[in-house]
């Protein structure tokens, strides 16, 4: 009897997330079923709890891959040398504004974001917030180095800016509406780090 061929649980995981990306994208996540997307997967729906408990936990998974590709986006632009800090704050807004330039991106967040849903919105800020800090403390400390922002403490200044992102995001402004309050608190941000754009 010939054995039977392993399965690389992660890497099937990981590919149905990519096909409830797609079910959400063309249906909308409020209006995908578990049967949805294992009828777009061809697994029976047996198969389906072998890797997810639940639908909030597809979407979780869907979001955590989209958080994923948003940091490498923001890593990579935050890395490249000879960039000033500015254009560095600049891009980490355009990225995250960016993230809501897709309808299924859109109606991802909103998802995420309902009463309802906090522990899965909790689950995926718990990693992302830390990461963030990290990237936007790094460009307050260049800015600082090379005389563009005057603050006497980087990690505080970084805690301030992404606060009022998450304030943005508490006080109920709709999916659509954050890039224009992103935009609005990085304007702020550079005031709070002492820029002046005709230094």
């Amino acid at each position: 009897m010939a054995p039977r061929p392993t399965v690389d649980k992660v890497a099937r995981r990981a590919g149905l997330g990519s096909v409830a990306a797609q079910v959400f994208a063309e249906r909308g996540v409020a209006n995908t079923s578990v049967s949805d997307i294992v009828r777009a997967a061809g697994i029976a729906q047996g198969t389906f709890y072998l890797y997810f408990d639940s639908k909030e936990e597809i979407v979780l998974a869907v979001a955590e891959q989209m958080v994923e590709a948003l940091m490498a986006d923001i890593e990579a632009a935050i890395e490249r040398t000879g960039v000033d800090p500015v254009a560095k704050l600049l891009r980490l807004r355009d990225i995250l504004s960016g993230i809501d330039a897709h309808q299924s991106s859109v109606e991802l967040a909103e998802f995420i974001h309902r009463p309802e849903n906090r522990l899965l919105h909790y689950r995926l800020t718990e990693n992302l917030v830390p990461r963030l800090l990290q990237t936007v403390e790094s460009i307050v400390v260049q800015g600082v180095e090379e005389g563009v922002f005057d603050v006497p403490d980087p990690r505080a200044a970084a805690w301030f800016i992404l606060g009022g992102l998450n304030s943005a995001e508490l006080a109920g402004t709709p999916a659509t509406e954050m890039p224009e309050a992103i935009g609005a608190a990085t304007e702020l941000a550079l005031r709070v780090l002492g820029y002046e754009e005709n230094r």
